[in-house]
């Protein structure tokens, strides 16, 4: 035991003290910290004013003569972002635009058939494609104009209308004994995150330890180790270590990168508070398609108290647990695997030509990711979970919906059960490889 502590605080140091180690640590939270900050930075700089002609012929938004329209609402008004000119022809609005460059696009709505709706509209730009929240006000001033025009001629008020949009069922998920809704939506987004989480976790750090191995046989080190040192306690000792540094490194980046963001917004407090603030669906709507927007911003919001509630009915007094137990196993069933494939390598060639049959459990599992979030509780996510090789992850996607205990024990008992029996297994072939090559190395 004393022996394989040694040797894992020579893999522990030895990756600590390494210059990347401290270059990534420091590097990745501040780029998660940029990350954040840039899209909002962005969000609030103020576009350039884009200017748009409107050549309608069908006469329906706006048409050719503004004294026909007697509703505001009736013709594209112009907003912060965005200008909108009217031009009597379309041949007109195309000499328009080649004689002046500040001209971003042309609406272009062709004659219609006697009393037909246009279904059609093209937005011509030339050289600088128009950008893309000019193409949405377009699109969300078309389809409220439309809407305008509908409800005038079949004389229904504004009320009604939202009546009958806003009108549905609220269909529910919920258990027939306990009586709490499923939040499915929730679970299965959760599921996933934890799901991936765990393959991430096992394939990076399994490499790890498959690299450390190849390297210390290519450099000899490893003949001088096993003179006093156990193959198995060497490979134990290389498992847990490498597993450590990778516990440090992600303890290290979340304290990091909170202290990166906090370090942001108090930098910039106006900035970010202005950012929450135009969430408010008052200050989104724009002048033109104002009821348009808002009900969208309203269906939208009404779905965030719902995603909180799910949030907060989740056990996370048990998911943690869990997610603790199928890590550490699951590495460690993965990890002592790679080690031994390791061994059976001599460069970093062979690496990727071991490392891929490992992770085909894995791998087919992310594959049948649809498949096991559309049923988790059907006889394939079962399956999955149960077996060893794929129940860290399996079981993982499920664990949010709620399990038995007696697969989920049924799962644990026999990846407890398996974990002995690869380290054993592992411990073999990585003790006849590290001999062997020793000695092919002798001659």
């Amino acid at each position: 035991m004393k022996k394989t502590l040694l040797v894992i605080r020579r893999e522990y140091m030895t990756r600590v003290r390494k210059r990347s180690f401290w270059v990534m640590t420091i590097l990745v939270p501040l780029m998660l910290a940029v990350l954040y900050a840039v899209p909002i930075y962005l969000a609030m700089k103020p576009l350039e004013k884009a200017v748009v002609l409107v050549a309608d012929e069908s006469g329906l938004f706006g048409g050719l003569d503004p004294s026909e329209m007697q509703l505001d609402e009736s013709r594209f008004a112009s907003t912060p972002e965005v200008e909108y000119r009217y031009a009597a022809t379309y041949d007109y609005a195309v000499r328009q635009m080649n004689e002046d460059d500040n001209i971003t696009a042309i609406l272009y709505i062709q004659r219609r058939a006697s009393d037909a709706i246009p279904t059609d509209a093209c937005l011509y730009y030339k050289r600088d494609l128009p950008p893309s929240n000019v193409r949405l006000d377009v699109d969300k001033q078309l389809t409220h104009i439309l809407r305008n025009r509908l409800l005038m001629a079949h004389d229904i008020s504004g009320d009604e209308y939202n009546l009958i949009t806003n009108t549905k069922i609220n269909l529910r998920t919920q258990d027939l004994e306990t009586g709490r809704d499923a939040f499915l939506e929730v679970k299965t987004g959760l599921g996933i995150i934890l799901a991936i989480l765990i393959y991430m976790v096992i394939f990076a750090f399994g490499s790890q330890v498959m690299r450390g191995v190849v390297e210390e046989k290519t450099n000899r080190i490893v003949e001088v180790i096993v003179c006093s040192v156990k193959p198995f306690q060497l490979m134990m000792g290389k498992v847990v270590g490498i597993v450590l540094v990778g516990l440090t490194q992600c303890a290290l980046w979340m304290a990091l990168t909170g202290i990166a963001l906090t370090a942001i917004q108090a930098s910039n407090p106006d900035m970010f508070r202005h950012a929450t603030e135009k969430h408010n669906i008052t200050e989104i709507a724009t002048k033109g398609s104002e009821a348009t927007n808002q009900m969208e911003a309203s269906a939208e919001l009404a779905d965030i108290p719902r995603i909180v509630e799910g949030i907060s009915a989740i056990d996370f007094g048990t998911i943690v647990p869990v997610f603790l137990f199928y890590f550490l196993f699951g590495y460690l069933l993965y990890g002592t695997l790679f080690a031994a494939a390791g061994a059976l390598c001599d460069n970093d060639t062979d690496t990727q030509l071991f490392s891929l049959p490992l992770t085909v459990p894995l791998l087919a599992t992310i594959l049948l990711l649809p498949a096991l979030t559309n049923a988790p509780s059907g006889t394939l996510s079962q399956v999955l979970s149960i077996v060893p090789f794929t129940a860290p992850m399996a079981m993982m996607l499920r664990v949010p919906f709620g399990v038995p205990l007696t697969q989920l024990y049924w799962s644990m008992g026999l990846l407890v059960v398996t974990c002995p029996l690869c380290t054993w297994l592992a411990s073999r072939i990585y003790r006849r490889t590290i001999l062997r090559y020793s000695r092919r190395k002798k001659r």
